[in-house]
């Protein structure tokens, strides 16, 4: 379980860097290029294009379709983050090149700054990660969100489209921490590898049938899981 949560982090650590030198590189060109009076001056307008295109692919894109990862080590089935590059590093990319090129008043160059400092932060921290065992469900890395199976209904999660999957808290108090608790429990399905009907289904399975939750994290109950919420057949 460490392993997968480390890989998680180490992914989009990575591309946090990435994206923010890749967005000050370009803001500090793009003041040379001015200072000088060059041409490549239009290179700025390369950021805010990357953005609007990507900003176009995060509300259009495929849901993914991928499968429950189990990890029998940890006793555990596990939603791992997917592999894109998703819209918030690209979005910070841009703050890092808008805050450089300090086009805008002061007020906003801090605002910029204020705004990527909080989403490093926060990305920093916490990588997208759902991962199902027998006590509870854990939405994120650090600090995860903790949702114990007796904090939900029967109904589990419900899938809202592709975009957005919620979970049915019906007791607020169990959620950790506890703070959390008291707005909506939102599992992060744009960002995950496995397809969104496919993890509310089986997180409404377990809500309701707590039977079969002790035997979560085994390639048998995975097994079992899939022909119970596809009909699929053993090979």
């Amino acid at each position: 379980m460490r392993e997968i949560i480390d890989a998680a982090l180490r992914r989009q650590r990575r591309i946090v860097l990435i994206a923010v030198t890749a967005g000050l590189a370009v803001g500090l060109f793009s003041r040379w290029a001015d200072s000088v009076d060059a041409p490549l001056s239009l290179l700025g307008l390369v950021a805010p294009l990357v953005v609007i295109v990507f900003g176009i692919r995060e509300f259009t894109h495929r849901p993914p379709t991928g499968d429950l990862r189990v990890d029998e080590a940890g006793r555990a089935f596990v939603a791992p983050p997917r592999a894109r590059i998703a819209f918030a590093p690209v979005l910070m990319g841009w703050l890092a090149y808008a805050a450089v090129d300090g086009a805008g008043p002061p007020l906003l160059t801090a605002l910029l700054v204020a705004v990527l400092g909080w989403l490093v932060v926060a990305l920093w921290r916490n990588a997208p990660l759902v991962v199902l065992t027998a006590e509870k469900i854990s939405v994120g890395t650090a600090p995860a969100i903790v949702v114990p199976w007796e904090a939900l209904g029967t109904t589990g999660a419900v899938a809202e489209g592709t975009a957005r999957t919620r979970l049915a808290v019906t007791r607020s108090e169990l959620v950790r921490p506890r703070w959390k608790g008291r707005f909506p429990v939102d599992l992060p399905t744009r960002d995950l590898a496995v397809a969104p009907a496919l993890l509310a289904a089986a997180i409404g399975h377990y809500a309701a049938r707590p039977e079969h939750r002790a035997a979560i994290g085994t390639a048998a109950e995975h097994a079992r899981l899939r022909r119970e919420l596809t009909g699929e057949r053993p090979s």
